[in-house]
């Protein structure tokens, strides 16, 4: 009986730890991001800001990879054009509405060995520009994140551009296709120095 009453309870309490360890990898997240930051913005990590860590913006989306598929300019930051293609097709519903975004891949980061497989998702919501970066934010994956056509995006880890804090960077501008008719209140604030 006593043993049966410890399993419950360990049942019991499983939730919570599961909620509490994904609250602190989060956390973690945003530390570890902080601490590379450092390198660029020094001192002015101090005003760079997270959404409190909320589990009901991961969500599992269904992906169409898009093959053959041609370069085109990406507009940027600098006047510069990024070459650019799309990658795949991204579906996914948040509260009970469905979304897609498109993930795309770079050609400078194809031709490097340790990132000839990665492709991101930049984009912009209807909160860009007052609670979030006005130029987007970005999500970062490997090939090897799609599993039997799916993904999870996380967009607590949705990290803003080099750009929002300094100059000097040509930062990959989200196609208009990726503006989100919805506010995510998740991932990187806008930076506040300077409001």
């Amino acid at each position: 009986m006593k043993t049966m009453f410890c399993f419950l309870l360990l049942l019991a309490a499983l939730p919570a730890f599961a909620q509490t360890n994904y609250h602190d990898s989060l956390l973690a997240f945003q530390a570890n991001y902080k601490k590379d930051l450092y390198q660029i913005i020094k001192n002015d990590t101090a005003y760079v800001r997270f959404y409190e860590p909320d589990a009901s913006y991961r969500v599992r989306a269904t992906v169409a990879l898009l093959p053959r598929q041609s370069f085109f300019g990406m507009n940027a930051s600098a006047s510069q054009k990024l070459k650019a293609k799309r990658f795949a097709k991204i579906t996914f519903t948040l509260d009970d509405k469905s979304y897609e975004l498109y993930a795309y891949q770079l050609d400078f980061l194809l031709n490097s060995k340790d990132h000839k497989d990665d492709f991101f998702i930049p984009f912009t919501d209807a909160g860009a520009g007052t609670l979030s970066y006005e130029g987007g934010r970005y999500l970062d994956f490997k090939e090897s994140d799609i599993v039997n056509n799916q993904l999870i995006i996380d967009f607590n880890r949705a990290y803003n551009p080099y750009c929002a804090f300094t100059t000097g960077y040509n930062c990959p501008i989200p196609p208009r296709e990726n503006d989100l008719p919805v506010e995510i209140a998740a991932g990187e604030k806008k930076f506040a120095k300077g409001h």
